[in-house]
């Protein structure tokens, strides 16, 4: 497998995220904001921001797996 394959498909599974996902995903490991900041940042509990980082993580690291086989 590539990197650039695993690349694409990482990609892929980003833009297929919901945004607020992103949103969420984005203040917190691109912006350095805590997960009680990026909460207030985006009106929801520190908890769904924790469900949110692990949802996005998982569905990075089962695309870059997926392009490994």
């Amino acid at each position: 497998m590539s990197c650039a394959r695993a690349l694409q498909a990482m990609a892929r599974a980003w833009r297929a995220l919901p945004e607020r996902d992103r949103a969420v995903f984005a203040a917190v490991r691109f912006e350095d904001l805590d997960y009680d900041e990026a909460a207030e940042r985006q009106g929801c509990t520190t908890d769904e921001v924790e469900r949110v980082i692990a949802r996005v993580l998982v569905a990075l690291d089962d695309a870059a797996e997926c392009a490994q086989e």
